[in-house]
């Protein structure tokens, strides 16, 4: 999903990579991997109470649009993860490879036990798309913690259901169950295939059947 975001909300500042190592403390094999992967980070859009005329909160008092311009199709989470921790404010990245872009963010939030420090949860993600692709308004929302919702949840795999009844934290953490499951289950699946021993394979078919269910009811219960 591509946004048209309102002109008032354009910010346009270039991010240095140096700045980002200090707050950091980056390493050389961290600096190595910024400089192989990473182009140059814009700071492109803010979207704020001056700017959307939009309420904030504690939890969401900006929304901030980095557009990255990447080197590789395949960039690592860790360093947008990096950026994630310097900045201390909800961030979605738009990631650009030559004529393709993708969208990425993860759910940032307050520490339950320490408001002044974030939380980074899951990274959510659409597929790479055509640069030219049509963009559409920003959603209609009451305010900015609800408008940062409503772009997140366009990330979210339909594992998690978007139920109002469901807070954006619980659907969140379903996602998580849900993929710490499917983890478990393909490296089952691998020990699985490299086993020889009959009694031991079909043991291992028993446990995998188990997960799968598993996942059905995970899925299932977010419909």
């Amino acid at each position: 999903m591509l946004y048209e975001y309102p002109k008032k909300t354009k910010f346009g500042r270039m991010v240095a990579k140096s700045k980002i190592y200090k707050h950091a403390n980056a390493s050389s094999a961290l600096k190595d991997k910024f400089k192989a992967q990473i182009d140059k980070i814009t700071w492109s859009y803010k979207l704020a109470p001056e700017t959307l005329n939009l309420s904030a909160s504690d939890s969401v008092p900006e929304i901030q649009i980095f557009d990255v311009k990447v080197k590789t199709l395949n960039v690592s989470e860790e360093l947008l993860r990096v950026i994630d921790k310097v900045i201390p404010l909800p961030i979605i990245f738009q990631l650009y490879y030559e004529d393709k872009i993708k969208v990425k963010a993860a759910y940032k939030r307050p520490s339950d036990a320490d408001s002044s420090k974030w939380v980074i949860e899951s990274y959510f993600e659409t597929e790479w798309l055509d640069a030219d692709t049509q963009k559409e308004a920003l959603p209609v929302a009451l305010n900015l913690t609800k408008l940062y919702e409503k772009m997140l949840q366009v990330l979210m795999p339909d594992i998690t259901t978007h139920a109002t009844s469901s807070s954006i934290k619980e659907q969140v953490s379903h996602i998580q169950v849900y993929r710490a499951k499917e983890k478990e289950y393909e490296k089952l699946k691998a020990k699985r295939d490299k086993e020889k021993q009959f009694n031991r394979k079909a043991e291992l078919n028993k446990q995998l059947k188990i997960l799968l269910q598993e996942l059905d009811k995970l899925k299932q219960n977010s419909e």
